[in-house]
């Protein structure tokens, strides 16, 4: 393991905001580093970005159902993880862009909780090898974040009217993790944390209760991240990494 990795490893943070695109994101991605981080006494507050309304080819299921579904499901994954809050923006399944209304919105909410480390997802994700294309509302998100990070958290002239003059004043994060990300430097052991992973992942019935092969997946996720992480662990989530502090 190097200094930088050892380093990392040892970093604790008081708050988290996650930012996700669609209910069971952020739990596929990150799950594990939820509840490592709430099981260390972190405060995590997950921000969900879109509705979920695009969640289901069955013509016979009905958009609002379907958006309460979802709802109801994060919730309680996320009650698993530990997570204190769950925010919705409610932006549109399958329509996000990288629109001043989305960035002013992920600044108000990162004013608001003040949190020390921020996650969202990588916007420079568009595949992976031969097996994934990555959902536009997953780059759209990650952009939208990264100008709310830098400038917007801290400019005050930015949305002036409807943030600073409405109390939601500066804050600068400590840190910025990006999540699905292929460049990732910020390792995370996950041992101990995958059952209540897979458990915040069976929790979004509507979206993973037939997929047979979860289990499997989830975990040669963990351990193939783990093993091309040099770091020596069995299981683990990676982050590309931003320190400010």
């Amino acid at each position: 393991m190097t200094a930088e990795q050892e380093a990392a490893a040892e970093r604790r943070f008081a708050k988290a905001l996650i930012f996700t695109p669609h209910p069971d994101d952020a739990e596929l991605s990150g799950g594990a580093t939820m509840a490592k981080w709430a099981s260390e006494g972190t405060e995590v507050v997950l921000c969900v970005v879109t509705n979920g309304a695009m969640g289901s080819n069955d013509p016979s299921v009905g958009r609002e159902e379907l958006i309460a579904t979802r709802q109801a499901e994060q919730r309680a994954a996320a009650k698993l993880l530990g997570v204190s809050e769950v925010v919705f923006l409610g932006y549109e399944d399958g329509y996000v862009e990288d629109s001043h209304e989305l960035r002013r919105d992920m600044i108000r909410e990162i004013r608001r909780h003040r949190p020390d480390v921020v996650v969202g997802p990588d916007p420079s994700m568009f595949y992976f090898g031969q097996q994934y294309v990555n959902h536009p509302d997953h780059r759209r998100v990650g952009e939208a974040f990264l100008a709310a990070v830098n400038p917007g958290a801290t400019t005050v002239p930015l949305y002036r009217a409807e943030l600073y003059d409405r109390g939601f004043e500066p804050h600068q994060v400590k840190a910025v993790l990006l999540s699905l990300s292929t460049n990732g430097d910020f390792t995370v052991d996950a041992e101990g944390f995958m059952d209540v992973k897979l458990a915040a992942l069976r929790a979004h019935v509507s979206q993973l209760g037939e997929w047979e092969g979860l289990e499997e997946f989830v975990l040669g996720m963990a351990e193939m991240i783990a093993k091309a992480s040099g770091t020596g662990l069995r299981q683990a989530e990676s982050f590309k990494a931003f320190f400010f502090d």
